[in-house]
């Protein structure tokens, strides 16, 4: 039998206003990209809901992050990155690292 496993996390928005916005509050938008198709099967075994979204300054948005592993992979263990990009002030870009034990 195939078991999926959910997990899910924080982005969080936690940066200050500059005076010279006047105010204005400044929102973060967050991606995380799909998985390349050099992956092979692990393309469509990595679900994120929601994969993009915005935050809104001292807030939070939740990210569901469900894994199926695919009938054809023959591993027990398996890594794979995933880019996600903040854009605020600034752009930052991060890989998150995503570690499977397949039991079974």
């Amino acid at each position: 039998a195939v078991v999926s496993t959910q997990s899910t996390g924080e982005i969080g928005n936690c940066r200050v206003v500059k005076p010279d916005n006047k105010g204005a509050k400044l929102t973060g938008d967050y991606a995380l990209d799909p998985l390349k198709a050099d992956y092979g099967p692990l393309v469509k075994a990595l679900v994120v809901t929601p994969p993009k979204g915005v935050v809104e300054p001292g807030n939070n948005a939740t990210v569901t992050f469900q894994f199926t592993p695919p009938k054809e992979l023959t591993e027990t263990q398996v890594q794979f990155n995933a880019l996600l990009t903040l854009k605020g002030e600034t752009i930052e870009q991060y890989r998150v690292k995503f570690v499977a034990q397949i039991i079974g």
